[in-house]
């Protein structure tokens, strides 16, 4: 077992995508590869797992917002952000404050036994903080311009393809288009306002692998930005380019699917709306929070499908495609 490198935060939730998968595949190798770990065994680490998350779950709500901010990773740089999730960025202590209040101590009160005891709904997964979606809108969806930082140095190049495979595989699923802008990259910055967005290296000692940001953040906070660990990663599945495909998920306002009830583990909030039915091999699902994928991250037809129901088909989406 290498239980070390998951990395746990004080409410429960696995904190790095790159962490282990409990009775899974990191990067396309067997976790289990050098010791044989029986279904029972597994079955009975996942328990105690649970049992944990909900015991530091409770923790930080008695001890209250101040002590559960501490415990939060916020990037150490002007306009940094605090990272939840994996790699899901709050802005301010006042967002904070309301997931604490909204998601920490409101869903210890409505958690039992580890079981779920409210009624969201069971059914890609889109951001939705005000019961509605907050997605690009016809204008701006085609127009999604970004540079690419030179401060990536001699990566530069295999930054600015990985970025162009990664958003190719949504604008071949749904009418979105982004458009790259190189006259900017000398100068790209989160201050950069002729783009909509930034892509810059960032060094946070693994705490995510990437992250990015939702439509409804403002211009200062609309960077993807990759820890240099993406470019070091195991022979595997795993890449880079798989990474930001996830990523630009998020950019286009899709959450992370294992946030659903189905998926039984790393629930997160409830401020999605669901798109379709629960896909445990999306793009959008870590694997290591009971998801079936092999960590290529690559777009399932059920991501497709929820692309082009916010954004209109794409060259490889139906048409008809519908929202239900």
């Amino acid at each position: 077992m290498v239980i070390e490198i998951m990395k746990w935060n004080v409410y429960g939730k696995i904190g790095v995508v790159s962490a282990l998968v409990i009775g899974g595949t990191i990067a396309g190798t067997s976790v289990f590869a050098k010791e044989k770990i029986s279904q029972a065994e597994i079955e009975k680490f996942e328990m105690m797992a649970n049992v944990d998350a909900l015991m530091r779950r409770q923790k930080a709500s008695f001890a209250g917002f101040e002590e559960f901010k501490k415990t939060i990773y916020k990037e150490p740089w002007e306009y940094g952000v605090y990272i939840v999730n994996g790699d899901t960025p709050i802005s301010t202590d006042i967002e904070l404050l309301d997931y604490f209040n909204g998601e920490i101590k409101a869903d210890w009160k409505s958690t039992k036994f580890g079981v779920q005891l409210d009624s969201r709904i069971d059914k890609l997964t889109a951001d939705a903080p005000d019961g509605y979606i907050v997605a690009w809108d016809n204008a701006k969806k085609r127009n999604l311009t970004y540079c690419v930082s030179t401060t990536f140095g001699s990566l530069h190049d295999s930054v600015v393809d990985a970025v162009k495979e990664a958003t190719g595989a949504w604008e071949k699923a749904s009418d979105v288009k982004f458009i790259y802008r190189p006259e900017f990259d000398s100068a790209c910055t989160n201050q950069t306002y002729s783009v909509v967005f930034d892509v810059r290296p960032v060094d946070v000692n693994r705490e995510y692998l990437a992250r990015a940001f939702f439509p409804r953040y403002n211009r200062l906070q609309r960077s993807v930005l990759i820890d240099k660990s993406s470019f070091d990663l195991e022979p595997g599945n795993l890449t880079l380019t798989g990474i930001l495909r996830h990523e630009f998920g998020h950019v286009l306002s899709f959450r992370h699917e294992h946030t659903r009830p189905e998926a039984g583990a790393c629930f997160e909030d409830d401020r999605h709306i669901p798109l379709g039915d629960y896909d445990p091999f999306s793009v959008m699902h870590y694997p290591q929070c009971n998801g079936l994928g092999d960590w290529s991250l690559d777009l399932t037809k059920k991501d497709k499908k929820g692309a082009a129901c916010i954004y209109g088909p794409g060259p490889e989406t139906d048409a008809e495609t519908s929202c239900s």
